[in-house]
């Protein structure tokens, strides 16, 4: 499944490295959160995920520096990039799954997290907003599940010293099993987050309640909740927010420039 770029260090010791999935879910902030760390981390492509189950497509690199988009690095539809430095994978999925193919792809990336053998898998989704319970109507919309190899990893710091919420069990009479794996609009959140429980990973999930529209500020919210735990991103670093509202430590990658297509030519008016 995994194919290294030719780049790659054969010296890298998967086992001391955290990896990142984003999940394909609504408003796309698993994906927004993974482009926010590419870009700020200034991470290196190293290789990509090639599997029958991702629709297959081709691009122009959407982390290039150069301020007009010229430069032509190709990138595919699931792509891994590496921080050597901060010990740290991201997956950046780009393509959406085949139909019916979605289990597929669960399973062969639990093979390669296996094989890999990596430290922590950091799953990063969202949850349908309209579809909270009355309890996460307010205040912060953030939370967080973990697996019992993850709690003992981090000695239940993150609900401790962070202060982070836990993810409140469906109050719908029809979730009665796995109900603490309630998210809808999650994409493979749930699928892969019970895999790495079965499998004794050590995993965490977060992710924010959102809905369709504008989520650029979600995934900067999501970026920043996950960046207490580890801890990558220097927050005293300031950059513009998009449509410039404010500042925050992630730079915004220049494929946000046109996240929602060009804008209307006012020579038609």
């Amino acid at each position: 499944m995994y194919q290294p770029d030719a780049k790659e260090s054969q010296d890298v010791k998967w086992n001391e490295f955290t990896l990142i999935v984003p999940a394909v879910s609504v408003g796309n902030v698993g994906q927004l959160t993974a482009d926010l760390l590419i870009c700020t981390l200034y991470m290196n492509k190293v290789g990509y995920l090639c599997d029958d189950s991702i629709l297959p497509m081709v691009g122009n690199d959407p982390y290039t520096t150069n301020s007009e988009g010229q430069i032509c690095n190709l990138v595919t539809g699931a792509q891994v990039y590496m921080s050597a430095s901060l010990k740290l994978i991201v997956i950046q999925q780009r393509a959406p799954f085949v139909k019916g193919k979605r289990g597929q792809f669960c399973e062969k990336l639990m093979s390669w997290i296996q094989e890999k053998q990596f430290r922590q898998v950091v799953i990063v989704t969202s949850s349908h907003a309209h579809m909270r319970t009355d309890t996460q109507l307010q205040g912060s919309q953030l939370r967080y599940l973990a697996t019992p190899e993850f709690d003992a990893l981090t000695q239940n710091s993150v609900e401790e010293n962070l202060h982070w919420m836990r993810l409140e069990p469906s109050e719908n009479p029809l979730q009665s099993q796995d109900s603490d794996l309630y998210i809808p609009g999650g994409g493979l959140a749930k699928t892969l987050f019970s895999a790495c429980k079965l499998s004794h990973v050590a995993a965490v999930c977060v992710l924010t309640f959102c809905a369709e529209g504008e989520n650029a500020v979600d995934a900067i919210q999501l970026a920043t909740f996950l960046n207490q735990y580890l801890k990558v991103a220097d927050e005293k670093n300031q950059f513009p927010t998009p449509g410039n509202v404010g500042r925050s430590p992630w730079k915004i990658p220049i494929s946000w420039n046109l996240l929602y297509g060009n804008s209307v030519d006012q020579m038609i008016y």
